[in-house]
């Protein structure tokens, strides 16, 4: 599982790592780490538009994003 760490990035800078990040490796696993809860609807929207499952962990005052 490769991280993405996003934390005070603002769209749609976190969801272009995330797209850069699949064209390398589709098959890949990422945990994305993010600070805004727009952020975390912003890369759900486009990981389930890329036919990816999406899960979404609140950790202390961030999400975690699993991208499979």
């Amino acid at each position: 599982m490769k991280e993405l760490d996003v934390r005070g990035l603002s769209c749609p800078e976190p969801v272009l790592i995330l797209q850069d990040a699949l064209k390398e490796n589709k098959e890949e696993t990422y945990k994305v780490l993010a600070s805004e809860a727009h952020v975390v609807k912003n890369i759900t929207h486009y990981a389930n538009s890329q036919g990816k499952k999406v899960s979404v962990k609140e950790v202390d005052l961030d999400y975690e994003i699993t991208v499979e």
